[in-house]
């Protein structure tokens, strides 16, 4: 007796799309979904998040003084995300290849687009980051587990400063000068607990202090953000701006930038992996103000000194005597999530574009990074929400992005913008189910990184020979016998 064929399960994202909140979406889903989801994650979340309409009134409000006829901000955001993600090599290669297209979106010579992208106001490139970053947290609050504070009852926001890497001398003026040449400067604000850059201060000027861009972020501060920040930013007005605000703060101390009257002799509050931890209360000032404020100096005396030499690390934090010196020191060291960030920005994603040496442009490159860090951010909130956070957090940042970049040329082909309009419409609900729905689909094996072990040090110092520019690799390893004895 011949038995009949198990039913085919259902296809899950068939089954979605059927719903009235996916209508328009068949075209991009049902042939796309299930061979390469990350790349569709990416590129419905980017058509969600960059709506033509919003993008021009953001360039109207914040550059009024400036038109637009056929390069509009639409135009040159898309362009130049594709560029920052890593999807194309170049802006001439990203205009090469909608110049291909049977209908191309720009419409202008590349003259034309370099001479735009150099006269864009930073004021605007930072709109869209903050306008993407709101709304890719939209997403993630709708997403299960895609949220984690480290510091229950606070929204943590890690404050540092990024000076862009020098550019390829092709401008005129810069020519005749051998040193490298700083297009800008940014202030950057990132929330480890979502993985998102949700603020940025864009400056033209790459000699301008970082204290200077303070006075743009402190307006912008709400109650109970907590600011981590190096010393740098350890003034009266950074401290006493976020006091005002009903926001915490914590800070390295600085020495003079922020004197401070010890109330009660250093106390023992505990250890942790790094020494031993301290505690006691102290008396800031502000003279210009008159204001006095009680603040808690932890103390770390550190087992190993740091790169700098320093055997102690003290911070200053107005955060309640509920949360132990302990965890106040632990969360300070989460000030390096933004440094990892920006790592990743610069050797995955292409934050730094040399090409680019006119500092509007290089900052709105700079900016389109952000953009699109904070699309990934919501593609691994969305893995997270699918796979568990374990899972999620053994996925490479490089092979992920590497596998977008590959994958998002190819999807392009096969399916055009046109079709991708129909995202704009779909509720921030819908969509969080429909990321979590191609999530499962995705594949973790192939993007799990791989830890290495402890760096060893060096058994012999190297050396620079003055006499020689360079070496033989093949004398040098021929002297250590390990030639291939096959």
């Amino acid at each position: 007796m011949r038995l009949p064929p198990k039913p085919r399960p259902a296809d899950p994202l068939a089954k979605l799309v059927s719903s009235p909140a996916y209508q328009g979406l068949a075209a991009t889903l049902l042939p796309h979904g299930e061979a390469v989801p990350l790349a569709v994650m990416v590129r419905g979340t980017l058509e969600w998040l960059l709506d033509e309409a919003t993008l021009e009134q953001l360039f109207r409000v914040h550059a009024p003084k400036q038109y637009t006829r056929e390069l509009t901000l639409n135009v040159l955001v898309r362009l130049m995300v594709q560029v920052a993600a890593g999807i194309r090599a170049s802006v001439f290669a990203a205009y090469q290849a909608d110049q291909a297209l049977d209908e191309p979106t720009i419409r202008t010579t590349y003259q034309a687009v370099y001479g735009k992208l150099g006269r864009l106001q930073p004021a605007v490139s930072e709109a869209v980051v903050r306008h993407g970053a709101q709304r890719c947290g939209q997403l993630l609050a709708l997403q299960s587990r895609a949220r984690h504070e480290p510091r229950p009852g606070y929204r943590m926001r890690v404050l540092d400063g990024n000076v862009l890497a020098g550019t390829e001398h092709r401008l005129t003026p810069l020519r005749c000068w051998l040193n490298a040449c700083l297009p800008g400067k940014s202030l950057v604000v990132y929330e480890p607990g979502v993985g998102l850059v949700t603020d940025v201060v864009l400056c033209e000027d790459a000699y301008t202090q970082e204290r200077a861009l303070l006075a743009q972020i402190l307006p912008r501060a709400q109650a109970n953000d907590l600011f981590i920040a190096d010393r740098n930013f350890c003034t009266t007005r950074f401290v006493f701006g976020l006091h005002a605000a009903k926001a915490a703060v914590i800070v390295r101390q600085h020495g003079s930038t922020l004197p401070c009257t010890g109330i009660e002799a250093l106390q023992p509050a505990g250890n942790t992996a790094t020494g031993a931890v301290y505690e006691q209360r102290v008396r800031v000032t502000d003279p210009d103000r008159g204001q006095a404020l009680t603040l808690r100096r932890i103390e770390v005396r550190l087992h190993e000194p740091t790169r700098d030499g320093d055997r102690t690390l003290a911070v200053l934090t107005n955060l309640p005597a509920t949360v132990a010196a302990r965890a106040v020191a632990e969360d300070y060291l989460r000030r390096w999530t933004i440094e990892t960030h920006f790592q990743f920005l610069t050797e995955v994603l292409q934050c730094e574009l040399p090409g680019l040496g006119r500092p509007r442009a290089a900052l709105f490159g700079f900016a389109m990074a952000l953009l699109a860090g904070n699309a990934l951010a919501v593609v691994r909130g969305s893995l997270r929400s699918a796979h568990g956070v374990e899972a999620e957090a053994e996925v490479s940042g490089y092979y992920l992005a590497d596998e977008i970049a590959h994958d998002y040329r190819t999807l392009m082909k096969y399916a055009p913008a046109e079709r991708w309009e129909p995202w704009h419409g779909v509720p921030a609900a819908a969509l969080a189910r429909l990321l979590r729905t191609l999530a499962a689909l995705v594949k973790l094996r192939g993007l799990q990184r791989h830890r290495r072990g402890p760096k060893k040090p060096p058994k012999q110092k190297p050396v620079y020979d003055l006499k020689h520019k360079h070496y033989s690799t093949a004398r040098l390893l021929k002297g250590l016998d390990q030639e291939d004895s096959c």
